[in-house]
């Protein structure tokens, strides 16, 4: 217990530390593309330091795998070099049994890592699309014009507002027109009032210029069979750029995926990514064992570039395993398996002897005999 101890401590130690640079690294690599935008006036400064304080959790998430193995390969491989592990295994400590306490030391990242995957990320997640949501139908309110014709949505919309007061609450000489398609043609819908006020939905927080005492004017541009409405009160909704029904499959709840799997790729593809974190930290680790064992005269580092470069094409590869389940290139019962299966006959390959690997080599290359 006094060892494991020993060792939990170290490893969790580099995990933090590695986790922690790299979480800094891509954090400010976040924060710099939302500050252009805030630059721009897209989004305030105030929603920059929420998005990041989202931010935070979410890759914590991602990164956590890759900060246990690296910290397995730092601490392990300290050890080796100060020869403390040479003195564990002259003290009984096996191969086996080193492995076994890796693997329970993983068992506080695999928990860690599937609740942020699981449940906290896509919280956030949806709370972040609502605040940009927000954020974008501010700036079109606020990006209105008085005196000049503006079009959004492809040109769909067209809107005209004379003259609007200092807190933007009361306009004057409104005109809105929204073409929309029906059948084989076009239909413009055409309002008209002289006053009016803006309106924000508490539910929904949907923008509304809200006219009172115009027209309204239904039919075809070349037709003459136009309807003509007279009305007291009518509310126009702004159009918001981020308006659409796309899903976005990384907000949705884990029990949402589950229900989509069998009839949505990319549902399908969403959830095994998000089993698929937790699930690579005992392969991970299972791996990390024998590649932190270096020599004494080689140094604490002699191992890290190729674990990196094993870790690099692994996780590359689990977005792109992602994507083709997606689009249907692999079926989903296949899915991002295939993938943790190559790494985990990888970590294996370490475990078998030298005369056994010899005999599986000769065996797949059959000209090496000769």
């Amino acid at each position: 217990m006094i060892i494991f101890r020993y060792l939990m401590k170290e490893v969790y130690a580099a995990l933090a530390m590695v986790t922690g640079v790299l979480l800094l690294i891509f954090v400010c690599n976040q924060f710099v593309r939302y500050l252009g935008r805030a630059a721009a006036g897209k989004m305030s400064g105030a929603l920059v330091v929420k998005i990041m304080a989202i931010q935070i959790p979410f890759l914590a998430g991602l990164l956590l795998p890759a900060g246990f193995f690296l910290g397995i390969l730092l601490a392990y491989g300290r050890l080796y070099v100060d020869s403390e592990m040479t003195v564990l295994v002259a003290c009984g400590m096996s191969r086996d049994r080193l492995l076994k306490m890796t693997q329970w030391m993983g068992v506080a990242v695999i928990v860690v890592t599937a609740f942020l995957n699981f449940y906290v990320s896509p919280a956030l997640l949806t709370y972040q699309n609502k605040m940009m949501l927000q954020a974008q139908s501010n700036a079109l309110v606020q990006a209105i014009l008085p005196g000049r014709f503006q079009a959004v949505n492809s040109g769909n919309v067209v809107y005209y507002i004379e003259k609007i007061s200092r807190k933007r609450g009361n306009v004057r000489n409104i005109f809105v027109a929204q073409r929309e398609k029906k059948g084989d043609g076009e239909v413009w819908n055409v309002m008209a009032a002289d006053r009016g006020y803006e309106y924000v939905d508490p539910k929904t927080n949907d923008h509304f210029v809200v006219a009172k005492d115009g027209h309204r004017y239904f039919g075809k541009p070349g037709e003459k069979q136009f309807k003509m409405i007279d009305f007291g009160e009518y509310g126009v909704r702004l159009p918001s750029r981020l308006a659409g029904e796309d899903i976005i499959y990384e907000a949705l709840p884990t029990t949402k995926l589950w229900n989509l799997y069998a009839e949505d790729t990319e549902a399908a593809a969403e959830l095994q990514w998000r089993i698929s974190l937790p699930l690579s930290v005992p392969l991970l680790a299972l791996l990390a064992v024998p590649l932190s064992k270096v020599r004494p005269r080689r140094g604490r580092y002699a191992q890290l570039l190729p674990s990196i470069l094993i870790y690099s094409i692994y996780g590359n590869m689990l977005f792109v395993a992602k994507s083709w389940v997606a689009t249907g290139k692999v079926p989903v019962w296949i899915g991002m398996w295939w993938l943790h299966a190559l790494l985990l006959g990888l970590a294996l390959s370490f475990y078998l002897s030298a005369e056994t690997r010899r005999k599986i080599g000769n065996f797949f290359c059959p000209w090496r005999l000769a």
